[in-house]
């Protein structure tokens, strides 16, 4: 896992001091270590600064570039099947100078071209440079788990990790994108290929971008589908099994420690218990928790920890906590990012990094695959009842995504019309209807309508972002792609069976784990948001928004503002105070820790001490019982 950076220029040389400007803001991403190259008589620049996890040797060291240096490589990700490539391409006349994944990118795009991608097993965003042809390919993995931000522009292209480096471009002037803005406000966050920032691009998961003879091309290398073929359920089952745990072993592969997040959910529990039975050391486990008992996923952490038998960390993040991290949370995202269990993400991964674990395993993707959002509920539950009887009532057939928007979404073009000080005709369900494929089961389209947005657009970006900035690389074996596929190959009806949210992945993990993981009712990983509101948040929200940037700029109304406030839901005031710090800090060059606001929060805490680390059955005695 690294940081990225690269410049490509119609004309001239790249700017060698701006340019090293640029990659020093992705340090944290890299602790380990930085590199440049200037190519095509410095027209060319790609930069790297390194997270080391896979041969930390100088050998693979990037910038890094095939035997005769007309191919060039900066790369983040893991390629987990790259020891078989590296055979297969050694058979095929190549030699490697390294023992690291990267290079294997470099010799697969010799051999196959473009259609290396396909080949690629793992997480990954890539500049690769072909100096023979003078063209830039930039791509990214099929889920999207690494990020890839662009700015193409009269004069050239610039790619990044993170927009924050594309911002330090002294040609680039940071305006709101509207549009952008709005979709945030309807979503929670910036959707596909676009970005907050005027001019400025996503590429999205699953696409390949090409830079050659000064154009521009894109297109999409992997599409997720559903393709129904395994309709018995005990066959499903084992289909399931077998992938998961070539999932985990196969993302075990590290030269540094690794280790879990651990929630004490099925979901990291299963990952859980699969990496720990093929370690041959027992691993460390990490989770963090709440005052608030709706929020607090210690318990349910500790008993999956038992049973695992890991080394385990926890720490508590309280209200003054996080209030003291909200300045380190908006600096961490470069955009506008509403998901509030990003301050536990982060907490959680400093917890990691302190402890000397560089990589861990999560559980993230699972409520996509498995069907596990509360938003899947079977049509039989009373909620579902009583929306289809006043849809039956109204005399209309109940929509789709109408309905997934509110469930999940924020504020609609009407609400956003009231807010605005210019809002522009906005449909906020235009993204979603692109995403929804009407033909197949309700509950798959469901799934994969969220595996293409909210998974990536939020849940990843929240954990490359959070993790990346404390020097932590997060896997995600559910998202493995033969896994991904697998799971889609499974008929709906064994998925989400009699309603169950999760009912395949229950039976699958049921040899892995006790019946009280696979069945307890447990949080998902978030703040507790209302809790913070009514504690103070919503007063620092009020001091913030009202006669702030977002009103100065003429983006919100301000007598349209104080009703908002007064009226609007906890994680809609959370919505917007979110973005009015991220103008503050990405737009006016704020420093928040000094903003005068910050005096009528509450005053933050002592920093909480981190758990004594003990092997599970050690600490089984402070909360048996529990």
């Amino acid at each position: 896992m690294c940081g990225i950076l690269g410049e490509i220029r119609r004309e001239g040389r790249v700017d060698d001091v701006a340019f090293v400007s640029m990659l020093e803001t992705l340090a944290a991403r890299g602790p380990d270590g930085a590199g440049w190259r200037h190519l095509d008589g410095g027209r060319v620049a790609l930069g790297h600064r390194r997270l080391a996890i896979i041969d930390p040797t100088e050998a693979s060291a990037q910038p890094i570039g095939n035997e005769d240096g007309s191919v060039w490589l900066s790369f983040n990700g893991e390629i987990y099947n790259y020891r078989g490539l590296r055979d297969e391409l050694r058979r095929r006349g190549h030699h490697f100078r390294s023992a690291g994944d990267a290079e294997v990118i470099v010799h697969a795009y010799e051999e196959w071209g473009d259609a290396c991608l396909r080949r690629l097993r793992g997480i990954f965003a890539f500049g690769l440079f072909d100096e023979r042809r003078r063209r830039l390919l930039l791509a990214r993995d099929r889920l999207g788990v690494k990020p890839l931000s662009y700015w193409a522009h009269a004069g050239g292209l610039v790619f990044a990790s993170q927009p924050r480096a594309i911002l330090a471009h002294p040609g680039f002037r940071p305006e709101l994108d509207l549009g952008a803005f709005q979709h945030y406000l309807a979503n929670r966050y910036v959707p596909f290929d676009l970005s907050i920032y005027a001019g400025m691009a996503r590429l999205p998961a699953g696409h390949s971008l090409v830079w050659e003879d000064g154009r521009l091309s894109r297109e999409a290398w992997w599409t997720p589908r559903y393709e129904p073929r395994v309709r018995d359920a005990a066959a499903a089952c084992e289909l399931i099994r077998f992938h998961i745990e070539d999932a985990v072993r196969s993302q075990l592969v590290s030269d540094v420690p690794i280790g879990l997040f651990l929630s004490g959910g099925i979901d990291s529990s299963t990952v859980g218990a699969v990496a720990c039975e093929a370690s041959q050391e027992p691993l460390a486990s990490y989770t963090i928790g709440f005052d608030e008992a709706e929020s607090d996923e210690r318990r349910h952490a500790r008993l999956a920890s038992r049973h695992l038998g890991t080394w385990h960390h926890e720490e508590r993040l309280s209200l003054a906590d996080a209030v003291a991290l909200l300045p380190t949370f908006v600096e961490l995202f470069d955009e506008p990012f509403y998901d509030h269990s990003g301050l536990p993400t982060f907490a959680v991964s400093r917890l990691a990094r302190r402890h000397g674990t560089k990589v861990v395993l999560s559980g993230d993707g699972a409520d996509e695959l498995f069907a596990g959002y509360l938003w899947y509920e079977s049509p039989g539950r009373a909620r579902g009842l009583r929306r289809r009887l006043a849809t039956w009532l109204s005399g209309r057939r109940a929509d789709p995504v109408r309905l997934h928007f509110q469930r999940t979404g924020h504020l609609d073009g009407e609400a956003q019309a009231r807010l605005l000080k210019r809002a522009e005709p906005f449909d906020a369900l235009a993204h979603r209807r692109r995403l929804f494929h009407p033909g197949l089961p309700p509950v798959t389209a469901l799934q994969l309508l969220d595996l293409q947005s909210f998974l990536v657009d939020d849940v990843l970006t929240k954990v490359d972002f959070a993790s990346m900035a404390c020097g932590v690389e997060v896997r995600v074996p559910f998202l493995d792609h033969e896994l991904v596929e697998a799971a889609f190959q499974i008929d709906s009806r064994l998925v989400f069976a009699q309603g169950e949210r999760k009912a395949l992945l229950k039976r699958a993990a049921s040899s892995w784990l006790p019946p009280e993981i696979l069945t307890g009712r447990k949080q998902g990983f978030g703040a507790p948001l209302g809790a913070w509101m009514r504690q103070g948040l919503a007063e620092l929200a009020a001091a913030l928004l009202l006669g702030g940037s977002l009103v100065g700029r003429g983006v919100l109304d301000a007598d349209a503002l104080g009703g908002f406030l007064g009226q609007a839901r906890p994680k809609d005031v959370w919505l917007v105070l979110v973005a009015e710090l991220w103008a503050r800090r990405w737009l006016e060059g704020q420093d928040l820790a000094q903003a005068a606001e910050w005096a009528r929060l509450p005053a933050p805490g002592a920093p909480h001490q981190a758990a004594r680390s003990t092997p599970s059955s050690e600490a089984s005695g402070s909360w048996s019982g529990a």
